[in-house]
């Protein structure tokens, strides 16, 4: 029972870890290239701090699953944050272009639909296949989906398109105004709640999907 609660603890600070990352990664990313011109030092920083977040993140998820006994593939890896950082640079790219709801709609669904083969490829690469083993899943075409309807609702939110009431956050929190706070929220819950599934779903045995269960971080997490 103790072993137990101690693999579902570690798993779950894995997935907080995963969500802070990510969601620190986006916001300080956008922060930097929102009002910057597209070729500017301030764009090159705000990518490349990008990249270093979704590398972190892509580590993250590698260890959360499989703990520290199995080698980590390093190319598989920096190849994957690679590729999340270009979908999210042209996400940006489309949504700014576009410049209107319909538009940021338009955006996110695209989006979703390239982040299928990045996220099938991922969960190819922590269940230690080969990168490109499968290019769909139905499991992750659903956390696709709600990666990009998180990532839709945090810009409408940030850009402003959406408004809350003062009394919705009361004021500036650490001199960030209510849209950055709330749209940062609802950016943080899709997150989690992907995480969450990434991970479980990364955990369920291919043929014996009802015997899953959590493993110790120091080990295999698979038999």
């Amino acid at each position: 029972m103790i072993r137990e609660a101690i693999r579902a603890t570690v798993r779950g600070v894995g997935v907080v870890l995963l969500t802070v990352v990510e969601v620190t990664a986006l916001s300080v990313w956008l922060g930097l290239v929102g009002d910057a011109e597209p070729v500017s030092a301030t764009a090159l920083v705000g990518v490349v701090g990008l990249s270093a977040g979704m590398l972190v993140e892509a580590l993250l998820s590698h260890v959360t699953v499989n703990g520290w006994s199995r080698p980590i593939p390093a190319q598989a890896v920096a190849g994957l944050a690679l590729a999340e950082t270009l979908l999210w640079v042209g996400w940006l790219a489309a949504v700014q272009f576009a410049d209107s709801l319909l538009g940021v709609v338009g955006a996110g669904l695209a989006l979703a639909v390239a982040l299928v083969p990045r996220l099938t490829a991922a969960d190819n690469v922590v269940r230690g296949r080969t990168l490109r083993a499968s290019l769909v899943q139905r499991a992750t075409i659903g956390l696709a989906v709600l990666q990009a309807a998180g990532a839709t609702a945090w810009f409408l939110v940030v850009s402003g398109a959406v408004f809350f009431p003062e009394w919705f956050v009361a004021g500036p929190i650490a001199g960030f105004s209510q849209n950055a706070v709330v749209g940062a929220a609802l950016l943080a819950v899709a997150a989690f709640a992907r995480h969450v599934l990434a991970v479980r779903h990364a955990l369920r045995k291919d043929q014996c999907p009802a015997k899953s269960e959590w493993r110790s971080s120091r080990g295999t997490l698979r038999e």
